[in-house]
């Protein structure tokens, strides 16, 4: 079962990681990062390369440079472009909730979300995927885990959306998204810094009220109010591509939909797999402390390098066959996650609603078949799916 495979394209011509990256923004980049990244021997598509800077401590994560762009701004802060003191305080601040012993009290949430979602779109005979299923679930049960009341979710959702465009549309010459972005993030803060506020004031049992207990100077502060959109943005779009791209998977595989179906213990290995494939977080940047030596690469002081996750995910020298869908992989050692310091909080959140969501999908509509394919819009940094219709038998 293999997926549609493409020959080596732009890969080839470029020089250096930043030309692939430019790639990526192209019609074709944002559709399929594959198209732009297979076959290419720059060392930040290499497995090894990519694993082993990520957990070496000689290189950082990438800056932002300054920026007179309020959404910059708030990109320089969020914990993934950190380092040092400051990403161990705000990494500390939201990683106690995330042990896989604490995310597990949420597998009968996602479950009973699942099916109301399952149930209200059901006897209409299709859905939008995206709108109706993949994007509501995560979304809620991050929103719960944060403290964000159900009566603002909808206009929170829709500023997140102009955001996320924003980023990806950043190099356009239409400046247009980057500027309602720029608006948007002013709005978000500011609603942030105020729920903070309101949780000082009135405790509950969330995330933003251990936020406000924090004993944070100004500077600190600042930091976790931005990062709580980054906390929201990381802990479901992500996500939201997982089970959209996923469903796309299992629709177009009907043995393994089968195997799976057969056999539910599978459903682990099957969303690591999942993973690997689709890589929703397509590439990370680093700037190495120190002259570092990586597997013969010299990579200079201060000197930027770009890691292409999803290039790493199908380097066909760690994964055999890389462009299969093999729900049997043994080992599957991919790199969706990230590793080392960086390495995403919200793994065991991700992984198990993608296990109880796509069973639970499956399971309550066992004849899903695609009635279009995935209209993906973006692949950085993050993939980006607008909508995907199914249709199914109605009883």
């Amino acid at each position: 079962m293999h997926l549609m495979s493409t020959p080596p394209g732009p890969a080839a011509a470029a020089k250096t990681e930043f030309d692939l990256l430019a790639a990526l923004f192209s019609a074709a980049g944002r559709a399929d990062p594959q198209v732009i990244l297979r076959g290419s021997p720059l060392p930040g598509c290499q497995y090894p390369f990519v694993r082993d800077v990520l957990r070496d401590p000689r290189f950082a994560a990438n800056a932002i440079p300054p920026s007179p762009d309020p959404v910059f701004q708030l990109l320089r802060r969020w914990m993934i472009r950190l380092d040092g003191d400051r990403h161990r305080r705000v990494r500390d601040a939201f990683g106690g909730l995330f042990t896989a012993r604490r995310v597990e009290r949420y597998r009968a949430i996602i479950a009973e979300r699942a099916t109301a979602l399952i149930d209200q779109a059901a006897p209409a005979g299709s859905m939008d995927v995206v709108a109706d299923f993949a994007q509501p679930l995560p979304f809620a049960v991050i929103s719960d885990v944060l403290g964000v009341p159900p009566g603002d979710r909808d206009r929170l959702g829709g500023m997140l959306a102009v955001l996320n465009y924003g980023f990806a549309r950043q190099r356009e010459a239409d400046r247009t998204a980057v500027q309602a972005a720029n608006d948007t993030a002013g709005q978000l803060l500011s609603y942030f810094a105020g729920l903070l506020d309101q949780r000082t004031a009135a405790p509950a049992d969330d995330l933003m009220t251990a936020l406000a207990a924090r004993h944070a100077d100004d500077e600190d502060r600042q930091d976790l109010i931005a990062n709580c959109i980054f906390f929201i943005i990381a802990g479901h779009q992500t996500t939201t591509t997982l089970l959209t791209l996923g469903t796309h998977l299992l629709c177009t595989h009907p043995a393994t939909r089968t195997a799976l179906q057969d056999d539910p213990g599978r459903w682990p290995a099957a969303v690591e797999e999942m993973l690997r494939l689709i890589t929703p977080t397509t590439f990370t940047g680093v700037t190495p402390r120190t002259d570092a030596d990586i597997h013969g690469v010299t990579c200079p002081a201060g000197q930027p390098r770009l890691l292409f996750l999803a290039a790493a995910n199908r380097d066909p020298a760690a994964f055999p066959d890389p462009d299969r869908f093999d729900i049997s992989r043994t080992p599957n050692p991919h790199l969706s996650f990230s590793a080392g310091a960086h390495f995403c909080l919200g793994a065991p959140l991700a992984r198990l609603h993608g296990e109880v969501a796509l069973s639970t999908l499956f399971t309550r509509l066992p004849q899903l078949a695609a009635l279009t394919p995935p209209d993906i819009t973006a692949s950085v940094p993050t993939r980006q799916i607008d909508r995907f219709t199914v249709t199914w038998q109605q009883d």
